[in-house]
């Protein structure tokens, strides 16, 4: 959680400091495709998979970080939704599904107006969840 003032991709570096088991496979949506981002990812974890699609302006040079690069050209060769497959990007949806999770359950807001204040709401909420998940997922099948 960050003040409404701070960007996403700011604090990732701040967020790779708290993360020590081995990672092999980043995910994330268009916002995190900077250099800066694709430069701290891969100073954290040389070996990980940086799977982040190309914002719509982006082009191929050398300035820019090579994983960067190679996502981009593997991107626009082999279109979006192979490219997608391919990387395992449907992955992100497990993570998009639990913000929606939290949303549905607690709710799309926070009551509270100081940001420590937020902060305590957010854990509660978390709480709940893990909590919830805990006593049992429902159990889902693919009809067709």
């Amino acid at each position: 959680m960050t003040h409404k003032n701070v960007m996403d991709d700011q604090v990732v570096d701040a967020l790779c400091t708290q993360i020590t088991e081995p990672v092999t496979h980043i995910t994330a949506d268009k916002m995190y495709d900077t250099d800066a981002v694709f430069e701290t990812l891969d100073a954290y974890f040389p070996l990980a998979d940086i799977v982040i699609p190309p914002k719509d302006n982006t082009f191929a040079d050398e300035s820019h970080h090579p994983k960067r690069m190679t996502n981009l050209i593997s991107y626009c060769a082999q279109g979006v939704t192979r490219w997608q497959r391919s990387k395992y990007y449907g992955r992100r949806n497990v993570s998009e599904t639990a913000m929606q999770r939290y949303k549905k359950i607690i709710g799309p807001k926070l009551h509270s107006r100081k940001f420590s204040n937020q902060q305590q709401e957010m854990l509660i909420g978390c709480s709940i969840l893990n909590r919830f998940t805990q006593l049992g997922m429902p159990s889902s099948f693919r009809v067709a």
